[in-house]
Order: C-alpha cells, then structure tokens, then sequence
C-alpha cells in the first residue's frame, strides 16, 4: 500500500467540560493523536457544543471538533486506536476529502459566512 498522502476530514467529539476548561489543551492533544502517526492539519477548529442523542462514555453533551488533514491511508487505522486507547477523544469520524472538494468547502463556508454577515447587517424593523 502505498504512503502518499491523502486529504481528510474528521468530525471529532471530546468531552465538552475538558474543551471549557482548557481549549488550547484540548486542540494539542487532538494534533498530538494525529501527528503522532504522520497526519498533518490543514485545519482543525472548535464546531460547536451540543448535548448527544445518547450518552458516550458517560458524557451526555460533546464539544464538536472540525478538522482537515493530510496522512498516509496506512495511518487512519493507527489514529483510529491512539483515539479509542486515550481519554481526549470520546468519537470521531474520518472522510477522504480529495483536494477539489475540500477547496469547494471552503468556497461554500465563505459564502455561508458573507450571507450570515449580510443578514446580520440588516436593520431590524420592529413590528407595529
């Protein structure tokens, strides 16, 4: 199998009360995870926190990770272990984004955010 790098997209969940507490901790143990095992982000930023449809190791709320990353393909299923060994990540997934597609998520996210910024924008007309 060979080593070239591929481009990934992860959705990660940690415990939202470690995220709170210490976010800049939080993110370097997650890269630690990954670089560990010769993946390298593109990008990896706090989503969101939301309560989950059923308790994961105990938690009953998560804080959202959104990440990109580049790695081996040999290396998914050594990070896939580091996460279920340690105690940072609770789950996570991993997509094969392809350079094309991970350039059109950022066209859409931006468009997203420039939409958001034009609403926001808008003065409110209070109702009579």
């Amino acid at each position: 199998m060979s080593d070239t790098k591929r481009t990934y997209e992860t959705t990660i969940l940690v415990k939202a009360a470690d995220a709170r507490a210490d976010l800049e901790g939080t993110l370097a143990a997650i890269r630690q995870i990954y670089e560990a095992e010769g993946a390298s982000f593109l990008e990896l930023a706090k989503w969101d926190e939301r309560a989950l449809a059923y308790p994961i190791k105990g938690e009953s709320s998560a804080c959202y990770f959104i990440g990109y990353f580049e790695a081996p393909p040999t290396s998914l299923e050594k990070i896939e272990r580091r996460a279920v060994l340690g105690t940072t990540i609770l789950r996570q997934l991993m997509v094969a984004r392809p350079g094309p597609e991970l350039e059109k998520i950022k066209v859409q996210r931006a468009k997203a955010a420039a939409a958001a910024a034009a609403l926001a924008a808008q003065p409110v007309i209070p109702e009579m």
